[in-house]
């Protein structure tokens, strides 16, 4: 269980501070995603998009590190975005390969981040026992 909320602490502390970055610094962030805004309401527009988006992740979350009914629910959301992530990543550089290595460095932290999540969720559901001979009361 705490293999599990120190993930969800880990994504949380990312997004917060990827957040932060977008919402003190903005053109230092968007430089180095290499991302240019074209005035200042483009710029605006997508601070909304980054630090709103991050803030959202851990909104929705961090409830998994404080109450162990919600750690698998957090943890299954985890794995959606990083999982959406990672194959949107895949689709992209499927059209040509970048010529920035933070993109394969970002797509790694990603796939460790999948694996991970799947050993935590392995962890919290527990193994599974036979089902075949199991006795389950019929309700009608």
């Amino acid at each position: 269980m705490f293999f599990g909320r120190f993930l969800i602490a880990l994504n949380c502390v990312t997004f917060i501070g990827l957040a932060f970055w977008a919402l003190i610094t903005p053109e230092t962030l968007l430089g180095e995603l290499g991302v240019m805004g074209s005035s200042r309401a483009a710029i605006i527009e997508l601070q909304v998009l980054i630090a709103g988006s991050f803030i959202a992740f851990c909104v929705l979350t961090v409830s998994g590190m404080f109450d162990q009914k919600k750690t698998k629910r957090s943890l299954v959301g985890l794995f959606v975005i990083n999982a959406s992530w990672f194959l949107t990543r895949c689709i992209a550089l499927a059209e040509g390969l970048s010529e920035d290595n933070s993109t394969y460095l970002y797509m790694g932290y990603e796939l460790a981040m999948l694996i991970f999540l799947l050993i935590a969720l392995r962890v919290v559901t527990g193994p599974r026992g036979r089902t075949l001979f199991r006795q389950e009361e019929a309700s009608f």
